[in-house]
């Protein structure tokens, strides 16, 4: 009876020390991602920056805005029309129609002639933005997105069925030149530079047209399954949504090269820039979400939700962004305003890497500053988490 309780005591006391044992290690192992966990590099979503949603008939498409006269156009693919939003009151004031398959749209604010693609039916409409009459019909093949170099009056369409991309003069409606690009889709202009940018998804590349020459410049790898494009042209910076990869692409217009890959959420589509404050947006189709992006540092200092988000449209004057789901009947606008320090503080550690000493380290509201005991690393968790850990000699509270 003796040997017997002898063998349990032993076999409690192993039990005692393999538990104790294995606790050492799952906390040492918690206490190391701690930090991640306690303050995410990417920021929590805000919700309050979507201001508005619109209903529509017949599924919307595209948008494009007209910042001289602070109207929104929004393609209705399957009903055929273009619907007109009045940016400040945010509500429909006209429709006019198109054709059904009506989806990429661009124009020029200078002139007030807005251009429509209707996809499937080989044309481009000229309307005139007074009258909302159609002007003129262009023919080429399935055409599909708009870009306007408001300067010189050429409009750039891309075809990603037939792989080209179609340079049109404004004053005269004719198509200038063509341009092969496999499978074209997004592309945007630099009027500073008269530099166009097309992303072709197939090949993981963006090229380069020279407007004013009419020529090819360069193409420039980026990476997987480009979409959408947009130029900053203030800081002649040009930012590429990589679908597959869940990155944006910043290329230096300048050395046609790509200087940075920034992180984003799942399948971003589409992109836009404000150069006046040099934020950028990108709608995340998989996490259904809107990036928000500071263009000095290239780092995602907010999230904004929205279903299913795929193309958007910017009033930079406003500041107001506009986002559609192709085939959806919505439009939702976000007012993004920039966000209190405390919802862009850095986990400590990465604190650390840009100089800043132990004693400077900030958290976030609700959050407390702990150093783990065994190497002084510091970690922001919650006070009954930093409590825990305090009272099993895991850590030492900073103050």
């Amino acid at each position: 009876m003796t040997n017997l309780s002898s063998i349990m005591r032993l076999k409690s006391s192993l039990l005692l020390i393999a538990f104790l044992g294995f606790s050492i290690w799952f906390c040492q192992s918690c206490f190391d991602s701690i930090d991640s966990y306690a303050q995410p590099d990417t920021p929590e979503p805000t919700a309050d920056s979507v201001i508005d949603t619109i209903k529509f008939d017949g599924g919307t498409g595209t948008i494009s805005v007209n910042q001289e006269t602070n109207k929104v156009y929004v393609t209705n693919n399957r009903a055929g029309t273009v619907s007109i939003i009045d940016g400040t009151t945010n509500k429909i004031i006209d429709v006019f129609d198109a054709e059904k398959t009506a989806f990429g749209i661009g124009l020029n604010q200078k002139t007030n002639m807005i251009y429509v693609a209707i996809e499937h039916n080989n044309t481009l409409h000229v309307v005139n933005g007074s009258s909302n009459q159609i002007e003129d019909t262009i023919e080429m093949n399935d055409p599909y997105d708009i870009a306007v170099d408001y300067n010189t009056n050429m409009i750039y369409v891309t075809s990603d069925r037939s792989d080209l991309v179609y340079a049109i003069d404004g004053d005269t409606n004719k198509i200038t030149s063509t341009f092969e690009v496999p499978d074209p889709c997004g592309v945007a202009v630099n009027p500073q530079t008269g530099m166009v940018y097309v992303t072709s998804e197939s090949t993981n590349t963006v090229h380069v047209i020279d407007g004013k020459k009419n020529e090819l410049v360069t193409i420039i790898e980026v990476s997987d399954s480009p979409r959408g494009v947009a130029v900053n042209e203030k800081t002649n910076t040009i930012y590429v949504t990589n679908q597959k990869s869940n990155t944006i692409s910043v290329i230096d217009a300048l050395t046609n090269s790509v200087t940075d890959s920034i992180d984003v959420g799942d399948t971003p589509r589409r992109i836009v820039v404000n150069p006046e404050t040099n934020i950028i947006y990108v709608t995340n189709q998989g996490s259904n979400d809107v990036s928000v992006i500071d263009g000095t540092n290239n780092s995602v200092i907010d999230s904004i939700p929205v279903d299913r988000p795929f193309e958007m449209a910017i009033n930079t004057d406003s500041n107001k962004v506009y986002v559609t789901f192709y085939g959806t009947s919505e439009l939702t606008i976000i007012d993004w305003d920039e966000p209190s320090p405390q919802k862009i503080i850095l986990p400590p550690k990465k604190q650390i890497k840009l100089g800043i000493s132990l004693d400077e380290i900030i958290c976030k509201n609700n959050f407390e500053l702990i150093l783990k005991s065994s190497d002084n690393s510091p970690a922001c968790v919650k006070p009954s988490t930093a409590q825990k850990l305090l009272e099993r000699g895991w850590t030492i509270l900073d103050h």
